[in-house]
């Protein structure tokens, strides 16, 4: 099925109406005409005579987005409307039992929406309707059943513009982990994208780099903040660059059009800022520049300087012209990507890591940094493994360390001094001091990296080694202090370096930690409590007895007692104050512990819950205490989230400066 999508969806884009077709107040709509109807490849398959009977009984609609195609209870099977979609796509939703009708699918370009196959028992409603600018032919149920006895081969090339309906339906809608997500999808109007840039909010760190390299690449901010959230997976407010786009012809001007290479939707340099296209695009992805605001001559080198307009469009065109797209080769943890839209239901897990976050569990498509983490992974073990062997070797075992061995071999000139194993001023202490160094200023590798990536490694690359250096340098540091703490220039540097390395590390949980919006701002209280209830809800129907889920519901509530933390103080001024450091340590501790009693549950659920809903129970569980959990540290959680990237920071700027100093004064210690 899905080796098929991607050329049905080329021949949709090549169907998207024209201008032209947009018909406006007062044109005569479309007449269908047997010559119309031959024009038409389905029904090209008719006999001419049939084509003329058929004809009359057919109408041509054309839709703006939003207009509804059927509305109502189903029709009788012989009267029920059949919708053959020219260009556009829409959403089916199906009510059933008294409830609001829900997306059941979608119909794309060039297949045909036919009632029996949305209709099944209990349905007492259906909605079909356009979310994009639709054209499409309508005719009864009846006829188009007298065409399919009349003409095989009608029969069959329409059983065809239905096959990709039916298997979509099966495969993703019908499917229990899938549905939610393709429901979404439709929901958000993203069947008919080109292209959707996803972010990946359990990896992503927040470093607001994306956003740099398009502002760096462009001028200004192509990339906007999230359009819509499915648990920990954002989509940007960024051009789809869509199928049929409600932008391009608002351009009174020709400075909206096509690249000729790309095929991306593009604004000329000279646009005049009459915000049109701004207005007609659904998505919001199209924002308007003052150009008094605007570096003109360095980015915009093709405006003509005799132009008066004040304002300028700009949108996303997939850097076109560039060989990478900025803000995806500049995330340093491959948490932003990009999916063919034809593709996006193929990339389902993406929308599905809130139940497992985490880069190993899912893993973005974004492949460049993977062999870098698992060579850090190693690389870094192996070091820590062999210099922590060779350290307490030195203190207990002499005759098995690698000084004593690389002696003998003759390698080394001296072996371990009996009277001092372990000295930071020795030979050995000195090494390993300066290999820490070395490996702390290695991590400002990050910054040139980010520079010049991809050319020299990716970012996430270079982060991969940001962090594991940082781990390194923290390790030979603490051993090459030799456990002695009286140099004061020494022990700030290494306080320093503990610090910057525990706030960078708790820091990424923390963000995990924090409940996010659409628009990828911390959640209210409020907000916070609906997520609750439509958890709740979603608990107590995988339990064999509801009851039964109430009550382990209620275990869980209790359990959240344990993430009780006190509030933060307030000042004078009324600004929030929390003692940073223990208050992270004291909400890490309590995070582990109720994740535990949660996981010692999974014994008990097996019986409880219905077959096969075990683990998928655990984790809703796991998602309803996260966010309870938030109600009550939603308070100190904002004031950490403000402090830890500037004490990460501040504290690794200052560390420098005192690893400097220390390294001065052991060199003149050294030369006497």
């Amino acid at each position: 099925m899905e080796g098929s999508t991607r050329a049905r969806r080329a021949n949709r884009v090549q169907k998207a109406a024209p201008k032209s077709r947009r018909r406006r107040r007062g044109e005569e709509p479309v007449a269908v005409t047997a010559d119309f109807l031959a024009s038409l490849p389905l029904f090209a398959t008719l006999e001419p005579e049939l084509r003329e009977r058929l004809a009359p009984r057919m109408t041509h609609l054309d839709l703006p987005r939003g207009e509804r195609l059927f509305e109502g209870p189903p029709a009788d099977d012989k009267d029920s409307p059949v919708f053959l979609l020219l260009s556009g796509d829409v959403a089916v939703r199906r009510g059933e039992g008294g409830q609001p009708p829900r997306v059941a699918n979608f119909v794309a370009a060039g297949e045909a929406y036919v009632q029996k196959l949305f209709v099944v028992e209990g349905t007492t409603a259906l909605e079909v309707e356009a979310m994009v600018p639709v054209r499409a032919l309508q005719m009864p149920y009846r006829d188009m059943n007298y065409a399919m006895r009349k003409s095989p081969a009608f029969r069959d090339a329409f059983g065809e513009r239905l096959r990709p309906i039916t298997e979509r339906q099966k495969a993703r809608f019908d499917d229990e982990l899938q549905g939610d997500i393709a429901r979404f999808i439709v929901a958000q109007r993203l069947t008919f994208a080109g292209r959707v840039k996803l972010k990946r909010m359990d990896i992503c760190i927040e470093c607001d780099g994306c956003y740099d390299a398009c502002r760096t690449r462009h001028g200004t901010d192509r990339l906007g903040a999230s359009e819509v959230k499915y648990g920990l997976t954002e989509i940007p407010q960024n051009c789809h660059n869509c199928a049929v786009p409600e932008c391009l012809d608002k351009c009174k001007f020709g400075h909206l059009s096509r690249h000729p290479d790309t095929g991306e939707i593009v604004i000329s340099d000279n646009c005049v800022g009459c915000t049109m296209c701004a207005q007609g695009c659904s998505f919001g992805a199209i924002r308007m520049h003052s150009v008094a605001d605007l570096d003109i001559h360095k980015y915009f080198p093709n405006r003509d300087p005799e132009h008066k307009g004040q304002n300028m469009a700009q949108k996303c065109d997939n850097c076109s012209g560039y060989a990478d797209q900025a803000c995806i080769t500049a995330c340093p943890a491959g948490a932003m990507f990009q999916v063919d839209g034809a593709e996006l239901f193929n990339y389902w897990e993406q929308f599905n890591v809130h139940k497992q976050p985490g880069f190993a569990d899912v893993l973005s498509p974004e492949a460049a940094g993977r062999f870098s983490k698992k060579f850090w992974v190693v690389f870094s073990l192996l070091q820590i493994a062999l210099l922590t062997w060779e350290v307490f070797g030195r203190l207990w075992w002499p005759a098995a360390t690698f000084t004593t061995l690389f002696h003998g071999w003759g390698w080394l000139a001296m072996g371990v001094d009996p009277d001092k194993p372990l000295s930071g001023g020795g030979t050995f202490g000195h090494t390993i001091g300066y290999i820490g160094a070395g490996c702390m200023i290695g991590t400002q590798g990050y910054r040139l990296g980010k520079l010049f990536a991809p050319r020299f490694g990716s970012v996430q690359a270079w982060m991969d080694s940001h962090i594991w250096l940082g781990v390194l340098g923290g390790v030979y540091g603490f051993y090459h202090t030799a456990f002695i703490w009286r140099e004061p220039i020494a022990v700030v540097t290494f306080a320093l370096m503990m610090v910057a390395i525990v706030t960078g590390t708790v820091g990424r949980y923390l963000l995990y930690l924090v409940p996010r919006s659409a628009a990828g701002q911390q959640l209210a209280l409020e907000e916070i409590q609906a997520r609750i209830q439509a958890l709740n809800q979603s608990i107590e129907s995988k339990f064999k007895d509801r009851r039964v889920g109430f009550t382990v519901m209620t275990r869980v509530a209790q359990l959240d007692e344990l993430a009780n933390l006190p509030p933060p103080e307030v000042d004078d001024e009324g600004m929030a104050r929390t003692r940073l450091l223990p208050s992270m340590v004291d909400l890490l501790k309590k995070d582990r512990a109720e994740m535990g009693a949660i996981d010692a549950m999974a014994t008990e659920l097996k019986a409880e819950v219905q077959e096969g809903k075990a683990e998928e129970v655990l984790a809703l569980l796991k998602e309803k205490a996260r966010l309870e959990r938030s109600t009550k540290r939603h308070a100190l959680l904002s004031v950490i989230l403000k402090r830890y990237r500037v004490v990460h920071v501040v504290s690794s700027n200052i560390m420098f400066g005192a690893l400097a100093l220390h390294i001065v004064r052991s060199l003149m210690y050294l030369v006497g």
